[in-house]
């Protein structure tokens, strides 16, 4: 090769430029946009991806659906005993049928009135995902910035 600057393979396309050829320029200015259009659609993609795959409870709740659980080895305890489906508290539904933990979800029916747990005097009805049982548990773990979850039934809307 003859001239008097180096010879480089462009980056882009592989091409052999001489120097600080217009193509190179040209490539250097595309590829510095290329990083640039990368960039804003990587941080798109990762915004859409926080808003497709969140299921939790808005601020002020949506109504009966699914929750996330805040808190790990929270009790869902067994609400066919005693007084727990009128009166739920940790002495009327002694019985626990599993726990849950940050990383799951419950199916929220209903809330009902009961003993006050971090502050929150509400239980809810509850069907964990992936499990053929319900139970109820105390609504001061659901991932929710209120005690009442708005849009959720109360003690009168206890159904399956």
């Amino acid at each position: 090769m003859s001239g008097t600057g180096a010879a480089a393979a462009c980056l882009m396309c592989g091409a052999t430029t001489n120097g600080g050829s217009r193509q190179s320029i040209r490539h250097a200015v595309e590829g510095d946009l290329m990083r640039k259009w990368t960039a804003a659609l990587a941080a798109a993609g990762a915004l859409a991806l926080v808003f497709t795959t969140s299921q939790s409870a808005s601020a002020a709740g949506h109504g009966r659906g699914w929750y996330g659980v805040w808190a790990d080895g929270v009790n869902v305890r067994d609400m066919n005993e005693g007084n727990c489906a009128t009166s739920p508290s940790t002495a009327n539904c002694p019985s626990i049928v599993g726990q849950i933990n940050s990383w799951d979800e419950v199916f929220v029916h209903c809330q009902i009135q009961g003993q006050s747990v971090g502050g929150n005097p509400y239980w809810v009805m509850v069907s964990p995902r992936g499990w053929d049982k319900y139970g109820i548990m105390s609504s001061y773990y659901i991932e929710n910035s209120s005690n009442w979850i708005d849009g959720v039934p109360g003690s009168n809307g206890c159904a399956i």
